[in-house]
């Protein structure tokens, strides 16, 4: 591999590339395709890597990783690849199933006796297989792990709380719980934690070795990328600093990684498990993961992509008369595709660092591919930025729907320090509420640490979060027969509302 440093402008890039591939000639292009959805989606940094075959053919940074420090992005810069993290899960287990030491079609508790479901039927029946295919009937319950401090013993705890919304094997509902739990299955059979499993099975034999579980790993290495959100409409950039990622959520998306040692993981991905002339994975244990389990899409929004199946960790599906198979990935800012195409031995992987272009995510490979293999280009980033405007639009309507809703001119029914006091929940933990000496009430909960909480009007409050890129809460407070604050309504996250009791 022969690496080049370029300088376009603002556009900066390390390339590797094979000297020998049929896709040269496409590389401006896609080039080119590159820089105009950074610009059009406001990425201040972003990794692409192509594999063919068995070789790299193109691997290249763009932009920047750091703004401030004007530090750019290459072959060795870690980004966080969200979900792209369970199709390593799926397959640690795949290979143990191939290993005997598992069935992906036993009951799980049959391995893990101390995992524990809300009711008889899923206790009986839950597998690894359901697990990760999303089809256990159960919600996602992200609150339980975004911004937690809990263990990924004491995350996996919670399942036995977690109530279903469909019936057993009814339906798919994406759950990043059941990633996490079907990890622990594998430390329980294996004695080993999720992390040095899959460095041990995976990891080390594909020689990926920048690549880490954690935040403070990452920042370790000196070369990471920082992410970005956009505070106001003026298009300016500022670092995201609420971390959604916590050490419970592992083999549902903590792995970070890089362009260089992702092209590993692509050449074993095509190649049957080989790599370096060394069969790294069982094939089998490959095509287990392809083997459809579940519908992920029935709805088939674009004429170009058929409905979506969901096998084990990624998804299997048509494009433009082509089987692939993929991935997205999102977390804390970060953005990440891994797309595959089997039948043309292709496979390519996007990563960026921008909390708007996050919305384009499930796509952005698409022009990739359509220039590599001559296919008619599709407006794909038209498409998903009039869905972005629209739901800015549609946010917009219900901020000012809410605002309109506030009753003037009214006051809390007790005094301010009679809402100050910890409240917890079985689920999600513990809030803190505090009266600071200047009369404010400051909300404490995971990430939002010291959050002012302002008066919306009678006994609803609202953390105020401007610009600050930290979500936003809103606290219906209640009170007992004695009439005195014992707890409070809240959503926490995207999850439905639920009591926090003083």
């Amino acid at each position: 591999m022969k690496k080049l440093l370029l300088i376009v402008c603002l556009f900066v890039a390390t390339t590797g590339y094979s000297q020998s591939n049929p896709f040269q000639k496409k590389f401006p292009v896609i080039d080119r395709y590159i820089d105009s959805l950074m610009k059009e989606w406001n990425i201040p940094g972003l990794a692409l890597c192509i594999v063919y075959k068995d070789q790299v053919v193109y691997a290249k940074g763009y932009g920047y990783r750091d703004i401030d420090n004007k530090l750019l992005v290459d072959d060795h810069t870690l980004f966080p690849i969200a979900s792209n993290t369970k199709l390593f899960t799926a397959t640690a287990a795949c290979m143990l199933a191939e290993e005997k030491l598992l069935s992906l079609d036993q009951p799980a508790r049959h391995y893990m006796p101390a995992l524990r479901f809300a009711n008889e039927e899923l206790n009986a029946r839950v597998t690894l297989r359901d697990m990760l295919s999303h089809r256990t009937g159960l919600p996602r319950y992200d609150g339980i792990w975004i911004a937690s401090s809990l263990t990924r013993k004491e995350t996996v705890e919670k399942t036995m709380r977690m109530l279903p919304q469909l019936g057993f094997r009814e339906g798919y509902i994406y759950n990043n719980m059941m990633f996490a739990a079907a990890g622990a299955v594998l430390e329980t059979v294996t004695g080993m934690r999720w992390e040095e499993l899959t460095r041990e099975k995976i990891f080390a034999p594909l020689h990926m070795t920048t690549t880490c579980f954690s935040n403070e790993d990452m920042i370790k290495t000196g070369n990471f990328a920082f992410s970005y959100f956009e505070p106001d409409s003026t298009r300016s950039l500022r670092k995201v600093t609420h971390v959604a990622q916590s050490e419970g959520l592992g083999p549902a998306g903590t792995i970070k990684s890089n362009i260089e040692d992702m092209s590993h993981w692509m050449i074993a991905l095509l190649n049957d498990g080989r790599y370096r002339n060394t069969q790294v994975i069982p094939a089998a244990a490959i095509r287990e993961t392809l083997v459809p389990a579940n519908i992920a899409d029935k709805e088939g929004k674009w004429e170009e992509l058929s409905h979506s199946l969901y096998g084990l960790g990624r998804t299997v599906q048509t494009y433009k008369g082509y089987k692939i198979a993929g991935h997205t990935g999102s977390i804390d800012g970060y953005y990440s595709n891994l797309t595959f195409i089997p039948s043309e031995h292709l496979a390519v992987f996007m990563v960026h660092n921008s909390v708007p272009a996050g919305n384009i995510r499930p796509v952005m490979a698409f022009p990739v591919i359509d220039r590599l293999l001559g296919l008619a280009s599709t407006p794909w980033s038209e498409r998903y930025r009039k869905d972005y405007l629209d739901s800015k639009t549609a946010a917009a309507k219900r901020k000012d729907s809410i605002a309109a809703a506030q009753v003037p001119d009214t006051r809390p029914s007790h005094a301010l320090s009679d809402y100050a006091g910890k409240y917890t929940n079985a689920v999600y933990g513990e809030v803190t509420i505090e009266l600071d000496g200047n009369g404010q009430l400051l909300f404490s909960f995971r990430g939002n640490q010291g959050s002012p909480l302002r008066h919306y009007h009678y006994d609803y409050f609202v953390t105020d979060e401007a610009g600050s890129g930290r979500p936003e809460f809103r606290l219906q407070f209640l009170t007992n027969p004695k009439g005195s604050i014992d707890r409070f309504s809240m959503q926490p996250y995207s999850d439905p509302a639920v009591e926090f009791v003083k």
